[in-house]
């Protein structure tokens, strides 16, 4: 597929709208999420089942390796890093 310059810059623009797009989606879905756990903290409650979903609020835990300090107790961790290359299109 070859393009000219100015069909390129339409799919920048046109992309740049798109970003915008997204952008103002995840807003106004924050804003629901935030009406959402006020209404489960408000109730005091960490489920409820409605017409078409079960929502959960609950707290959770996450374990990880701190690297900085196995570095500081083993010396370097070179050998055990994976290294995964991929392609990235970055628009400015």
């Amino acid at each position: 597929m070859c393009i000219s310059k100015a069909d390129l810059e339409k799919k920048v623009q046109e992309i740049r709208r798109y970003k915008a797009m997204a952008e103002e989606a995840a807003e106004i879905q924050k804003a629901l999420e935030a009406e959402v756990i006020a209404y489960m903290v408000e109730n005091r409650i960490d489920t409820e089942i409605t017409d078409t979903a079960k929502i959960t609020y609950k707290s959770q835990t996450r374990s990880t390796l701190d690297k900085k300090r196995l570095e500081e107790d083993l010396g370097s961790l070179e050998e055990y890093t994976k290294v995964t290359e991929y392609n990235v299109l970055r628009i400015k």
